[in-house]
């Protein structure tokens, strides 16, 4: 991708600010969406505690409310006491009509907000860029919890209707002794999320799927929706986060 830039934020309807300040366990706002376009969507946070983990949930509908989508991105705010904006990236699937985006913290943690922002955004970086302002999924999450999916060497993932959508086939041999093709873990821990996390920053933003079932062949290999898999391939278009091998298993 060529080093040059180009974002468009619009300043007519398609440009939400909402200056508003509370305090609360969580924060929901819902927004209008224009199928096929991307959003980043950010908010300001701070609690009293040190690093007090905040989920960024964006769930999308269509307009006669029926669930397409969701994302999730898992951050700790910095503090106590110390603003933080969190943003994640929403790209509106075909059907499109809204999205919710809700910010948790953990139970009985009370944050504090202002500066919710919803902007629509066209993309023409380098990776580079579109990973330092996390404009970009910067790796892939599977929750293949409750399936009793098991570790290996190979683990693949399926789309419901056989699409092969990750494989890791072309990794080197040393990179598999180290490193593998996965990792897994039984939660979203900090040391989970550096793989996900590219060299020399610190945007981590994951595309979350769930694992519907184990591949047939293997109890290693999982299948997920169709609309997670093309979700995956629509985030590939922007930046390749599987040529890195940034994928995570979250396991029993």
């Amino acid at each position: 991708m060529k080093l040059r830039q180009q974002v468009l934020v619009l300043s007519i309807i398609l440009l939400l600010l909402v200056t508003a300040t509370g305090h609360a366990s969580e924060f929901r706002r819902t927004f209008l969406l224009e199928a096929g376009a991307r959003y980043e969507v950010s908010v300001r946070i701070k609690t009293a505690l040190q690093d007090a983990p905040t989920l960024a949930s964006v769930y999308i509908h269509n307009e006669h409310g029926q669930y397409l989508r969701s994302t999730q991105l898992s951050r700790s705010l910095a503090g106590p006491n110390q603003w933080q904006h969190i943003s994640t990236v929403v790209t509106a699937p075909p059907g499109a009509h809204m999205a919710t985006v809700v910010f948790t913290a953990s139970e009985g943690v009370e944050m504090e907000w202002d500066e919710f922002n919803v902007r629509r955004v066209e993309l023409d970086l380098a990776d580079e860029k579109l990973i330092e302002q996390g404009l970009v999924y910067t790796g892939l999450i599977v929750d293949a919890r409750g399936l009793n999916l098991q570790r290996g060497m190979s683990p693949k993932v399926y789309s419901e209707s056989g699409q092969l959508v990750y494989a890791g086939v072309a990794v080197s041999h040393g990179f598999l002794q180290e490193a593998g093709v996965a990792s897994y873990g039984q939660e979203l821990s900090p040391d989970l999320l550096r793989r996900i996390q590219p060299k020399d920053t610190i945007k981590v933003s994951p595309l979350v799927v769930k694992a519907l079932s184990l591949d047939g062949n293997t109890e290693s290999s999982v299948t997920i929706s169709d609309a997670d898999a093309q979700s995956v391939i629509d985030a590939l278009d922007t930046y390749d986060f599987l040529a890195h091998y940034a994928v995570v298993f979250l396991i029993d």
